[in-house]
């Protein structure tokens, strides 16, 4: 039976693409937001299926509509898990296309914020202890204006209506969270951040792929090296707090000295002559 795989940290900080990626290995299968961790806290609880407290419903109504009828009173957790989740794989969703994996060794789920809800954590940790975690992690100033440009399309639905300090208060606490889970559990997590990721995608996703106890394939590593690309934008500075400044040094990130946009314009040229090989 595959074992479960868990991307935790926050939303706009490159879960999607690294679930794209992931997605090229024949022995994973990561869904995009099926909720089914909250899916199962729910059904184990006995509690209406609702909305999580940080998120909207609309991944949880796809999962439970495609894959519901998969829910088991008399099967584990575990079983449950897997049985809906490779429900999810075999159909698709609007998010991924329909996958045939019959040798998975991982299956998951993006969903980092719930993920790093203190409750459901516990939960997963209880019913799952085999349970490994990717935590990918972004500038928190640019998570907020991300968020921002996100929050003006028609998919927008998190962190809508807070200023962004509030908003850097809320990056703060999930990768607190993180942080926690890390110091608790240090070999089942493995973090990255996504500007490397997008700079050095074939040595991170090798990583990754030793992490979960696979071997790196050479044409897999490439495909997903052309699959991506850094984002150059300036980041704008804001306001922060002495933990969220901390937090974020502990990761590498400056909040105090952002990337301008002359840097900004000279990196992008340089990782685009990188990554054609020239």
């Amino acid at each position: 039976m595959p074992r479960p795989l868990f991307i935790v940290g926050n939303k706009r900080s490159g879960t999607s693409q690294l679930v794209r990626v992931l997605n090229l290995h024949p022995n994973i299968f990561v869904a995009h937001e099926s909720d089914i961790a909250w899916i199962l806290y729910q059904f184990y609880h006995n509690q209406p299926f609702a909305a999580h407290r940080w998120d909207s419903d609309r991944g949880m109504r796809v999962t439970l509509a495609a894959a519901g009828h998969r829910l088991d009173r008399a099967a584990t957790p575990r079983e449950n898990f897997v049985n809906v989740q490779r429900a999810v794989m075999d159909q698709g969703t609007p998010w991924l296309p329909a996958q045939q994996k019959p040798d998975l060794r991982w299956i998951g789920d993006k969903k980092p914020m719930q993920h790093t809800d203190p409750e459901l954590l516990k939960f997963l940790l209880a019913q799952l202890p085999e349970a490994r975690f990717l935590h990918i992690v972004r500038h928190p100033f640019e998570v907020v204006s991300s968020s921002d440009r996100f929050n003006q399309t028609a998919d927008g639905d998190f962190w809508q209506g807070l200023t962004p300090a509030e908003k850097l208060e809320r990056w703060t606490f999930h990768e607190k969270q993180v942080r926690q889970l890390r110091q608790d559990f240090p070999e089942r997590v493995h973090s990255l951040r996504f500007e490397d990721f997008c700079r050095n995608t074939k040595k991170e996703l090798a990583n990754i792929f030793k992490f979960l106890d696979l071997i790196p394939d050479g044409r897999l590593l490439r495909e997903a090296d052309r699959q991506t690309r850094p984002l150059f934008r300036p980041i704008p500075m804001m306001a922060s707090s002495p933990e969220t400044f901390r937090i974020a040094a502990s990761y590498g990130y400056d909040l105090q000295r952002p990337e301008g946009r002359v840097r900004r314009w000279l990196q992008k040229i340089y990782w685009r002559i990188k990554k054609s090989g020239h």
